[in-house]
């Protein structure tokens, strides 16, 4: 499946736009802010238990342009239109155009928490994906404990699906796991 993703998306506060070479310093300093928090979601946020460098920022950024351009994944930063402050990152990362299936994932800067953006940037892109791909299923996988983030999806028209008690791993224990989905079209195929 060959896909024209658009490289920048505007919504009322937001610019949401591809991350380019030369963004890692702007995201090193919102992940910094935000490592805290990032940190409590282990299952969800795996890059942010590793160390942050602007180094590895940049790297990220780089790497997510290349599998922008190659149609692998659709990630975007999220630009505050009226200050330009990166306020953290919104895509899809796990894309099987077989299915169709993308899933979802995102995190916002912490001093950007509690007025809305988030749910402004996943509905945008909810939205741009579904115009892309009408026959698309949404997928978004949350820790129940992340009640931020399951108010998140479900305000932006996501539709929760089921619970399920992941079996622990050798990082991790048992981790209860709430699948929302979003859909333009009925689906047939039931999520894994």
């Amino acid at each position: 499946m060959s896909i024209a993703w658009r490289d920048h998306i505007e919504t009322s506060r937001l610019w949401l736009r591809c991350p380019q070479p030369g963004d890692g310093d702007a995201l090193y300093l919102a992940v910094q802010e935000s490592l805290t928090a990032l940190r409590q979601w282990p299952d969800s946020l795996p890059w942010a238990q590793k160390p942050q460098t602007p180094d590895r920022a940049e790297d990220y950024c780089q790497s997510c342009f290349g599998a922008f351009v190659l149609g692998l994944s659709w990630p975007m930063l999220m630009i505050d239109k009226a200050t330009g402050t990166l306020l953290g990152s919104v895509g899809f990362h796990r894309m099987d155009p077989a299915v169709p299936e993308f899933e979802l994932g995102y995190w916002c800067r912490t001093s950007a928490h509690g007025r809305g953006l988030m749910s402004e940037a996943v509905v945008a892109l909810s939205d741009a994906a579904l115009a892309c791909v009408p026959s698309v299923r949404l997928v978004c996988r949350v820790d129940e404990r992340n009640t931020a983030s399951c108010r998140v999806v479900e305000k932006s028209h996501y539709r929760f699906v089921r619970s399920v008690i992941e079996t622990p791993q050798a990082d991790r224990p048992a981790l209860a796991v709430r699948f929302y989905e979003r859909l333009s079209v009925p689906h047939t195929v039931q999520l894994a």
